[in-house]
């Protein structure tokens, strides 16, 4: 048996393979040659240029298919102009009468209302006494004063109360609805008589079309949205009541004052729920730059007559022109139109503070959970369903409330800014009292050590020239008397000046107190 190969000579020498590499010899020597010549071929410029040329796209090309699809649409664009008057085949046939139907259904919910802005020079009127109601309509909704649109002052008040968003886009759509924009006209109408020029047989019409549009509004809420929907709808109506008020009657802002607005609350709660809100809820409605400012953020100008307005710019010219540089220079801050602190802390946010004495009187009544509230019953009651009510007698609970404010008093802030006060007044007298004393010992030190030099002086002098150190004794004695004189007027006046300082820096130390506080 041969042994296997130990090195790499040797391996070569088994297989043959001592002369290494040798030359290749290919059994189709001519296919080979072949494809090298084709290879070579596809490998030269003319082949690579013609190959891209063929398939790669280029920028052209993009332009002339763009010019193509334009032309064949142009042609499609003409076909359409051509037959878009031709009313006879559109509305011939039924499809095409539903189609137009439903287009106009389409741009009817999408058409976007135009917002209408009055300018100070329109012949409008914007006072109660320029302003009648022009009648009750059955099949139509009177329209607000001014060309108002309810569903503007609905998203001003909705925007407001700072909803979530998710709720916001939820209850809008209860807000917008017919039934509600139809609650607002009616509604501010039958308050509008109500308050300002009565018609009995207006406002019975307007109160019954007022229950109807509540019985289909409660109706359209689903269950489970009604409890929260409807703890919140009587106070945005009656915002929204407000607002529209003094959207449409700027000059007659001065009439919508606390008491209007507490008793539009309680008329709208006691219509919608039955149960008078707590007293002051119009507190937190953020409605009082309406006054000054439109539900658009416009700036309302205020109603001068013309004469005012030439006496005031005579006045302004006169402010201008007619002052005094002397005074000016003596005094320049009190010329100068900085912000005053005062004004600075009126604008501060306060928080409410109770009276510092019996608190309001309360009063029971009974309430029946089951009843209906005034405007479903009247609803009922109008189309002869009153019978549908009774069933098993519902219990009544007892419902506490407020009867009487307790009168004006000091609020327990009040009482808390004077004792401050009257601490910080104690503190200054504690301290010039402090300090009168501290200067009476230190004159009393003064005197007493040159009152003992001179005992010293006139005890050594005594010894040696007794007659001229009796009379130096009388002399001192007379100067005691007098000093002791002029101190005891030094002291009064110093004790008046402090007083007088104490006063001034108490009243400052006061405003610095409310200032805190």
């Amino acid at each position: 048996m041969q042994e296997p190969p130990k090195n790499v000579e040797e391996f070569l020498k088994f297989q043959n393979w001592d002369y290494w590499p040798r030359e290749i010899c290919f059994k189709d020597n001519d296919i080979w040659v072949d494809t090298l010549s084709k290879i070579k071929e596809d490998c030269s410029y003319a082949s690579i240029y013609t190959h891209l040329w063929e398939n790669v796209p280029r920028i052209y090309d993009a332009l002339v298919i763009m010019e193509s699809r334009l032309e064949e649409c142009s042609t499609l664009v003409e076909n359409h102009a051509s037959k878009i008057f031709e009313w006879d085949s559109i509305i011939s046939g039924r499809g095409s009468q539903e189609k137009l139907e439903r287009y106009k259904a389409f741009l009817r919910k999408y058409q976007k209302k135009k917002m209408i802005r009055f300018s100070d020079v329109m012949e409008t009127k914007k006072n109660i006494e320029g302003c009648n109601f022009s009648g009750f309509k059955t099949n139509e909704l009177t329209l607000l004063p001014r060309h108002l649109d309810a569903e503007r002052i609905y998203l001003f008040i909705l925007k407001t109360h700072n909803f979530d968003e998710k709720v916001l886009k939820i209850w809008k759509t209860h807000f917008l609805s017919e039934a509600s924009i139809a609650l607002l006209h009616d509604s501010f109408w039958w308050w509008f008589l109500y308050k300002f020029k009565p018609d009995r047989a207006n406002q019975d019409s307007l109160f019954d079309r007022i229950s109807e549009s509540y019985v289909t509004l409660f109706m359209s809420i689903p269950p489970s949205r009604k409890d929260a929907f409807f703890q919140v709808y009587p106070d945005c109506l009656a915002q929204a009541i407000y607002a529209t008020f003094q959207e449409a009657f700027p000059e007659s802002s001065h009439l919508f004052n606390d008491e209007f607005k507490e008793d539009l609350g309680n008329n709208i709660c006691l219509w919608l729920s039955g149960l008078k809100p707590q007293r002051g809820f119009w507190t937190h409605w953020k409605l009082k730059e309406l006054s000054t400012t439109t539900i658009h953020g416009t700036k309302k100008t205020a109603f001068k007559s013309v004469r005012d307005r030439i006496a005031m710019s005579q006045e302004r010219i006169a402010n201008t022109i007619d002052f005094n540089m002397v005074e000016i220079l003596k005094k320049p801050r009190a010329y100068t139109t900085s912000t005053s602190k005062e004004e600075s802390r009126l604008t501060r946010l306060t928080t409410k503070s109770h009276y510092a004495s019996i608190g309001p009187e309360f009063n029971h009544v009974l309430f029946n959970i089951g009843s209906q509230s005034p405007l479903i019953l009247h609803y009922l009651q109008m189309h002869n369903l009153a019978s549908i009510s009774k069933g098993p007698r519902k219990p009544k609970i007892k419902l506490t409330e407020i009867l009487q404010e307790p009168p004006p008093a000091p609020t327990y802030r009040d009482i808390i800014k004077e004792a401050r006060r009257e601490f910080s007044r104690n503190l200054k007298d504690f301290r010039i009292e402090k300090h009168r004393i501290n200067e009476e010992i230190k004159l009393l030190r003064q005197r007493q050590e040159r009152i003992d030099k001179e005992l010293d002086r006139l005890q050594a002098k005594a010894t040696l020239k007794p007659y001229e150190a009796e009379d130096d004794f009388q002399k001192f004695l007379h100067n005691l008397r007098c000093e002791a004189h002029i101190e005891r007027e030094f002291l009064a006046s110093l004790s008046s000046s402090s007083l007088s300082s104490s006063s001034s820096s108490s009243s400052t130390e006061d405003y610095s107190c409310e200032e805190e506080h």
